[in-house]
């Protein structure tokens, strides 16, 4: 899959992530009556490790066997720190206006923010192929010709 199949996919994933979160952060907040903060965290773990997967699956094709250290920890990490950035704003939100579309939309910006620097990290840290950077394999999707 080229970098526009990529791009696409991951934003289908992220699409997916998004409708996951929102609807456990509704459910958790405004049916279930738990803090605004506590409800964003929950939402978060809960997508959180659908959208690895599918990602690597999906999106960078990926059937190997995953690295703790490669790819599951930084995923985690990159996870953490959006969580980090929309509970504060989930927070703020909550203070401010006490309403479940406002915490919605803080939970959104917070991971909007991080959105495009997560697609480089996974395309080319995280599930890059060992020789993506010379343009073989992971470029054109083929096996690299032997002469």
């Amino acid at each position: 899959m080229g970098l526009l199949g990529r791009l696409v996919g991951f934003s289908a994933v992220s699409a997916g992530t998004v409708a996951v979160t929102q609807g456990v952060l509704t459910l958790a907040y405004a049916v279930l009556g738990w803090p605004a903060v506590v409800s964003n965290m929950v939402a978060v773990c809960v997508a959180a490790g659908p959208a690895y997967y599918a990602n690597r699956r999906w999106v960078w094709s990926r059937t190997d066997r995953h690295s703790a250290t490669r790819e599951i920890l930084p995923f985690w990490a990159y996870s953490l720190a959006g969580l980090g950035i929309s509970t504060v704003l989930v927070a703020l939100a909550d203070m401010r206006w006490s309403s479940a579309p406002a915490v919605s939309s803080a939970n959104l910006v917070g991971f909007g923010v991080l959105w495009a620097g997560k697609f480089v990290l996974l395309d080319r840290v995280l599930f890059a192929r060992p020789n993506a950077q010379s343009g073989t394999q992971a470029a054109t999707g083929s096996a690299p010709e032997h002469r």
